[in-house]
């Protein structure tokens, strides 16, 4: 987990100018799972480079604290080197197969407007936007945080 905090805030500050406060919220979300961790309900990946172990991205579903049979997406990361290599599809797949063998009738997911193709992923993978926050400040930067959703009766995933 403590590398999954060190590549969001180092990801996310060059990427976008979001400060430390975004870096401090990965790690109190990070705690949250760590502290409240279920094996039989709950997984974080982590997708390394064969060759070299380098980090390529992160994803977690964990159970949603809030709603029965809901999972919740969290953790999305694909590094710069990465992107366009179908890293990103490939841990939301591995998300959305594990929700289903878990039990799971629905994924929720937050993000952010400005992370467009994190957006183009899910949209692929069958989510739906529901909601959007009006502009908020969030980390140093005006932010418009948007609520996603995918009914796994609706949704076909891919085998490994």
């Amino acid at each position: 987990m403590g590398l999954i905090i060190s590549q969001h805030g180092l990801q996310y500050a060059q990427e976008y100018g979001w400060g430390t406060s975004f870096e401090s919220k990965t790690a109190r979300l990070a705690a949250d799972v760590l502290d409240n961790f279920d094996p039989s309900l709950e997984r974080v990946f982590i997708a390394e480079s064969a060759e070299s172990s380098q980090f390529l991205g992160s994803i977690a579903l964990i159970k949603h604290r809030k709603e029965a049979n809901t999972a919740h997406l969290r953790l999305l990361s694909v590094s710069s080197a990465a992107r366009g290599m179908g890293v990103g599809a490939k841990l939301i797949n591995e998300c959305i197969l594990f929700a289903r063998e878990s039990g799971y009738t629905k994924i929720t997911l937050w993000t952010f407007s400005v992370l467009e193709g994190a957006r183009r992923l899910y949209k692929r993978a069958g989510f739906d936007f529901i909601s959007a926050t009006d502009e908020n400040d969030y980390w140093g930067t005006r932010q418009v945080e948007e609520l996603w959703e995918l009914d796994l009766s609706k949704v076909e995933t891919q085998s490994n």
